[in-house]
C-alpha cells in the first residue's frame, strides 16, 4: 500500500499426524542420504524441517545425545534418557525399547507445544535409522 508492504500470516496450532508422517518419511530419507547435513538442517529454524508445531528430533543409540531437536536446541548434546514428560514418562527409553523388536514405532505423552505454549498430548512416530531414532509428533489436543 503506497510505499509500505503489509503483511499477515499464522502458525497452525496443530498439525495433522500425516502432516507429521510425511515430515518422518523426509527426515529419514535426508538422515540416509547425509547425515550431517541432514543433522543441521534439523537444528537450522530455517532448514525445512520445523514446520508450525512439527519438528524432528533425533537421538544417537550408541550415547543416547539429542543429535537434533527442531525446536529445543539446548537439548541437543544431553543425555535423552533422563528425558521424562510431566507424568514422569521416560520418553526416549520407551522408544528404544520399543526398537528392539521393530525399526518402527510410536508413542504418546504429555509435551508443550510450541505454537499454543499450553501442555497437551502428543503422538510421535520414530523410525531407527542406523545407530539413530529419528522422530516427529503431531499435538493431539489438550491433556484429559
Amino acid at each position: 500500500v503506497g510505499e509500505r508492504l503489509l503483511a499477515v500470516g499464522y502458525y497452525v496450532p496443530r498439525a495433522s499426524p500425516e502432516q507429521a508422517m510425511v515430515m518422518l518419511e523426509r527426515a529419514v530419507a535426508a538422515i540416509q542420504a547425509d547425515p550431517a547435513k541432514a543433522v543441521a538442517a534439523f537444528n537450522d529454524l530455517n532448514g525445512g524441517f520445523i514446520e508450525d508445531d512439527l519438528y524432528v528430533f533425533t537421538v544417537g543409540l550408541d550415547d543416547g545425545k539429542f543429535r537434533a531437536h527442531g525446536v529445543s536446541p539446548r537439548l541437543v548434546g544431553t543425555n535423552a534418557y533422563t528425558l521424562t514428560d510431566r507424568n514422569g514418562t521416560p520418553i526416549v527409553r520407551l522408544m528404544v525399547d520399543a526398537l528392539r523388536d521393530s525399526d518402527r514405532g510410536e508413542l504418546e505423552y504429555a509435551w508443550r507445544n510450541p505454537v499454543t505454549h499450553k501442555l497437551e498430548r502428543k503422538q510421535t512416530w520414530f523410525v531407527r535409522v542406523g545407530r539413530q531414532i529419528v522422530a516427529v509428533g503431531a499435538y493431539t489436543g489438550p491433556l484429559r
